[in-house]
């Protein structure tokens, strides 16, 4: 009995063992049909078009590391315009600084002149010339030996005449205003360049000497040294000269038309070669001569507006004439500049430092220009020969 049952139960099972078995095979064959189709599909696509198989997980990639930003690349970014915004605030601040200062010297020369009261009047040059290069030295316009130097000069001037005072302090802190605008832009110019120019006693001396014993021959000549008339003309020609000179220089840079040589007018030269122009150049010089003439005038006003009778031996010029002329001279001023520049200062593009520089060297191709003076030296040639011009004209 216990076998009819074991066998029983064995030929039950069986049947469903060995159907549950062929049913697995089938679906493992099937499975393996479906596999191999598949394989065979994708060798086929890739024999069909090898080159878009593998290429696109490349061009995925790539696509995915280019358009990756570095963050380090993205903090010195930011870093960069932050610190050129700062640099544009502060000069911005320091140009505004420099104009307050400017209008308060103009009085306070006025002022020392109106007392009518001789210690005063010296006194008052001294501490003003002082206070000039002390400020000129706090905004870096002026160096060490410069502020010691514009001492002299500021006395000298400012003890001479309240216009003479006057056209000074425009000169000087206008000249420094536009020296910090865009420094940005010109420190990838100018070979030496320093945010508010930091003049040297030599540099000083070439815009001062000249006009100082001007002013000391206008006060102490008695006529030995020509009219009071010629002597005027040619103090305020000479700091016009300066003026449109330096305007021209830190202004006409900015131009976005590239400068031609004043030598040769259909060659156009790098920003920042001697005796290249623009027309933004030639509007700023004119513009620089005309806001020295314009503090002349503005001294030589308000000293008959509140001095004494008798005080004010002059005669008065009209704001037209003295504006004018001093416009004119500031053109005329940076002609001779600029002709001096292109023939006998050397300019050449040094291919290392990637800009124009005034000293010949094995990375340095010249571009026009003998090595004879250095740039003060055609400062203070083109500043003597417009004030010998104005000194023969003589219009004030």
């Amino acid at each position: 009995m216990f076998a009819r049952v074991v066998d029983r139960g064995v030929s039950a099972r069986a049947p469903v063992a060995r159907k549950s078995t062929r049913a697995s095979f089938k679906t493992r064959a099937m499975t393996r049909a479906r596999i191999g189709a598949s394989d065979a599909t994708v060798h086929s696509s890739r024999a069909a078009s090898p080159s878009k198989t593998t290429a696109t997980p490349r061009r995925a990639r790539g696509s995915r590391a280019s358009t990756r930003v570095d963050p380090r690349a993205n903090a010195v970014t930011r870093a960069s315009s932050v610190a050129s915004a700062e640099s544009e605030s502060s000069s911005n601040g320091g140009n505004t600084t420099l104009a307050l200062a400017g209008v308060v010297a103009v009085g306070a020369v006025t002022a020392t002149h109106a007392a009518g009261d001789a210690t005063v009047r010296v006194l008052g040059s001294a501490i003003l010339g002082s206070l000039l290069a002390l400020v000129g030295y706090k905004k870096k316009s002026l160096d060490a030996s410069g502020a010691l130097a514009a001492i002299g000069v500021g006395f000298g001037s400012i003890y001479a005449d309240a216009r003479f005072g006057a056209a000074l302090a425009s000169f000087f802190f206008t000249s420094s205003a536009v020296t910090r605008v865009r420094a940005d832009v010109k420190k990838k110019v100018e070979e030496d360049y320093k945010v508010g120019g930091g003049r040297n006693a030599v540099q000083v001396f070439a815009n001062g000497f000249v006009p100082t014993m001007i002013a000391l021959a206008f006060e102490f000549g008695g006529g030995a040294f020509g009219s009071s008339s010629a002597l005027a003309s040619a103090y305020l020609a000479y700091y016009a000269c300066c003026g449109g000179d330096t305007w021209a220089s830190e202004l006409g840079v900015l131009s976005k038309s590239k400068p031609r040589l004043i030598t040769n007018w259909a060659r156009e030269v790098t920003p920042g070669t001697n005796g290249g122009v623009t027309a933004l150049g030639w509007a700023s010089s004119a513009s620089g001569g005309a806001v020295v003439g314009a503090a002349f005038h503005v001294g030589q006003t308000a000293l008959r507006a509140f001095a004494s009778d008798g005080l004010v031996a002059h005669e008065p010029s009209s704001a037209l004439v003295v504006i004018g002329f001093s416009a004119l001279a500031g053109v005329f001023g940076s002609l001779v500049d600029s002709v001096l520049g292109a023939t006998i200062q050397f300019s050449g593009y040094c291919e290392e430092r990637k800009r124009v520089v005034s000293k010949p060297g094995p990375t340095v191709t010249r571009i026009s220009g003998l090595e004879v003076l250095s740039n003060s030296m055609v400062n203070l040639v083109s500043g003597i020969i417009t004030a010998v011009v104005a000194y023969a004209l003589a219009p004030l």
